[in-house]
């Protein structure tokens, strides 16, 4: 059997990073296309066994097929860890005239910067902003929140700016 292991979270987030690197190979920087052009799903299957490595964490062992022959290890006694990679449209797929010109940061800032947002701010002890982009109408939605996870405020702020 395999000699060494790694710790199962650092085994994912290196397997990520593997991905991604392909991804930016097969699509290359020059050519300004979207990641998701290149590889939109991707499955990784590892025969391992999994153990408790301590301090919260667990540790993947993984097994060849020629492992578990020499070892006359019976394959159904072994976990299965399938990772499932799918990618995710991000803004850049969409067409230049739906793409917004401000950023969430920016509208939020505008919107949490007004009186009478300031005065909820100051008397519910803190609000918390989400913005939303809204390419049909080309315009934020800016949502304000208490610290009960109630919505006390919406406010629509166009793109081109308030």
């Amino acid at each position: 059997m395999a000699a060494a292991g790694a710790d199962l979270g650092g085994f994912l987030e290196a397997a990520g990073r593997s991905l991604s690197g392909a991804q930016g190979e097969l699509v290359g920087d020059e050519l300004g296309a979207p990641g998701a052009v290149a590889i939109a799903e991707a499955e990784l299957e590892v025969k391992a066994t999994v153990e408790d490595a301590g301090a919260g964490k667990l540790g993947l062992r993984p097994v060849s097929s020629r492992d578990a022959r020499e070892a006359d290890i019976d394959p159904g006694l072994l976990s299965t860890l399938r990772i499932r990679y799918v990618a995710m449209a991000d803004d850049t797929l969409a067409a230049p005239a739906e793409r917004p010109t401000r950023t969430a940061n920016g509208v939020i800032e505008e919107v949490s910067g007004r009186e009478d947002v300031k005065a909820l701010d100051r008397i519910l002890g803190g609000l918390e902003f989400e913005a939303t982009f809204v390419p049909a109408s080309a315009d934020w939605l800016v949502t304000a929140k208490d610290p009960k996870n109630r919505i006390v405020r919406q406010v629509v702020v166009g793109d081109a700016g308030g």
